[in-house]
């Protein structure tokens, strides 16, 4: 009798531990990859270190020629009727443009980083023409048509693929100009200005390199900034390709 006692407290004993045991056992193989499964890192997503990152804000800087356009090219005779001066502006030959500014993005880009909208702002742009045809007195003079201003206005920005941008915009162009010509047989000089001188432009741009397609066109009010002498309207339709850089 003791020993059935005793056989009955061993096995109520130990029991408890063996089942334990084999929980633990039958347990631990499914909880092993869980726990691999939860410390495995996330894997990237598919395509996104290839998006297009180029469209970005930064400063830009061009220079290239400029060539007149329409009447701008092919001179220009005006005929006022009180003072009578009848100004002559002469052919405006090739020049050149210098333009600096800045790209300035609002917001995010969208359609998958390959479009983006902002302000195309030039603070500082200089562009001069010069002019050699013959005089009513016979011999061939050499005058020049300078501008200097600013141009501002919105740009859509198309990344067809990383580093590779083509940018649109429309910019008005507010300037001051001066003219030293010929008015009556006399030399004379004369201040004008344009704030609302139209510009349509595209640049190309491939990582830093820039090349810039600007189509201006306008008339540039010359009378001295005085309002008592006559208005001069010349036109100065321009083209010009530009090359520079931005960053």
């Amino acid at each position: 009798m003791k020993k059935y006692l005793l056989t009955i407290l061993l096995i109520t004993f130990l029991l408890p531990y063996i089942s334990s045991a084999q929980v633990k056992d039958t347990v631990s193989p499914t909880q092993q990859p869980q726990e691999q499964i939860q410390t495995q890192p996330a894997s990237p997503v598919i395509g996104q270190s290839q998006m297009p990152r180029s469209i970005t804000s930064g400063f830009y800087f061009k220079i290239g020629p400029v060539f007149p356009l329409g009447n701008y090219a092919s001179g220009q005779i005006l005929h006022d009727t009180d003072p009578k001066d009848d100004p002559i502006y002469f052919p405006a030959k090739m020049g050149a443009a210098i333009d600096m500014g800045f790209l300035i993005y609002f917001g995010p880009a969208f359609a998958n980083n390959h479009l983006r909208v902002g302000l195309d702002a030039t603070f500082f742009s200089f562009n001069f023409n010069s002019i050699k045809s013959d005089t009513t007195a016979g011999p061939k003079t050499k005058y020049w048509y300078y501008y200097g201003g600013q141009k501002f206005g919105p740009v859509i920005s198309i990344c067809p693929v990383d580093k590779l941008i083509i940018d649109l915009s429309y910019k008005l162009n507010a300037y001051v100009a001066y003219l030293h010509h010929i008015v009556r047989g006399k030399y004379n000089d004369e201040w004008g200005m344009n704030l609302f001188q139209n510009e349509f432009s595209m640049n190309i741009r491939y990582s830093i390199m820039l090349f810039s397609f600007q189509y201006n066109y306008g008339q540039t009010l010359y009378n001295d900034f005085d309002g008592l002498k006559p208005n001069h309207y010349v036109d100065n339709d321009t083209f010009r390709f530009l090359v520079g850089v931005k960053f």
